[in-house]
């Protein structure tokens, strides 16, 4: 047998495409067919490794150096000025504070989040994405998005299921393989012990035909955070304890600087799966998450001796001419009381 990791067959690869775990409808990896096939289906688009080690990428450069830190001047008249933080560690821990510190919707369990987003992919054209999901995963949810399939309303939205990856090898109740925010509301705001629960948790039903290994279950454990930033959205004090327990994953880099779909900066934590670098990126200042980007490692410079993802930039021509395989940039997003409204603010 060859076990050579190779590309995702075509079915899961144009679900990969729509990026959305829900319409994997399931979380899988899998030895199939006459080769090998390592294919690590997580809660999100893709299953991403995180952080031993942490490298500064100072704006406007992304090739893994350390850039010139500059600190900020002092303001006129003050004896005692603030010291901003100018590497990548510092910037992360920042905005995990920033976000836990934002005020609390209060979501009650018939409400629903909402998200809306933009999605730019290599083999995709530019699109909006519009998703309602139940607080307590007990109603069906919608999203508007005009590359799926499938019959919708007069809007174009396609009812969805209650849960996220509700369906084959996944539970109908909720928790890690099939979150809410319900359920995300209840973890841990300790990045230590969330970092605990979401290692010791059950993969049985993930990985179906080779061993969980440590580095594949750091790389699971990682999806399930990322698939909560992208569909669940999370409150302000876990969502800062998931920033920073993302970081605390071997295998993941903190940078400085990368830019979602819509041209935003941001500090992200950057991880690699299977063939791809996946970065979660957020906004400096606020902690708010901004997106994802993700870039096949094929048009990357090659991984240094730690292993760890790369961090220059692709090389020309990547992503036919996008230089990325994709990228989201969330626009808006919210508690509302019906599936289909649109929050006030």
């Amino acid at each position: 047998m060859n076990d050579t990791p190779e590309r995702l067959t075509a079915d899961r690869h144009r679900l990969l495409r729509e990026h959305l775990m829900s319409e994997i409808a399931g979380q899988t990896t899998k030895v199939t067919g006459s080769r090998r096939k390592l294919v690590w289906w997580v809660a999100s688009p893709l299953a991403v490794v995180a952080v031993a080690a942490v490298t500064l990428v100072g704006p406007g450069r992304n090739d893994g150096s350390a850039a010139p830190a500059v600190a900020p001047a002092a303001p006129t008249g003050s004896a005692t000025p603030v010291s901003e933080p100018t590497d990548a560690a510092g910037l992360l821990s920042r905005a995990a504070k920033a976000a836990a510190s934002r005020p609390d919707p209060g979501a009650k369990n018939t409400q629903f989040t909402y998200q809306r987003m933009v999605q730019d992919g290599a083999r995709e054209s530019r699109h909006e994405r519009t998703m309602w999901m139940a607080v307590d995963g007990r109603s069906k949810g919608l999203i508007a998005d005009p590359t799926m399939s499938g019959p919708g309303d007069e809007k174009g939205r396609v009812t969805w299921p209650a849960t996220l990856g509700a369906g084959r090898n996944v539970p109908t109740q909720a928790g890690f393989l099939a979150p809410t925010y319900e359920f995300v509301a209840a973890l841990p705001t300790d990045p230590d012990r969330l970092l605990q629960q979401l290692l010791a948790a059950d993969r049985s039903k993930q990985v179906v035909g080779m061993p969980i290994t440590d580095e594949l279950r750091h790389q699971l454990a990682f999806g399930d955070i990322q698939m909560i930033f992208m569909n669940v959205t999370a409150p302000p004090t876990v969502a800062g304890s998931l920033m920073e327990t993302a970081a605390r994953i071997p295998g993941t880099r903190v940078v400085a600087d990368e830019v979602d779909a819509a041209g935003r900066h941001g500090v992200a934590v950057v991880g690699r799966n299977g063939n791809l670098r996946v970065s979660l990126i957020f906004d400096r200042t606020t902690g708010v998450f901004l997106g994802v980007r993700q870039v096949l490692l094929a048009e990357l410079p090659p991984i240094g001796a730690d292993g760890l993802p790369p961090t220059g930039d692709p090389s020309p021509g990547a992503g036919n001419g996008k230089g990325y395989d994709f990228a989201t940039a969330v626009l808006k997003a919210g508690i509302v009381d019906h599936a289909g409204d649109e929050p006030e603010n």
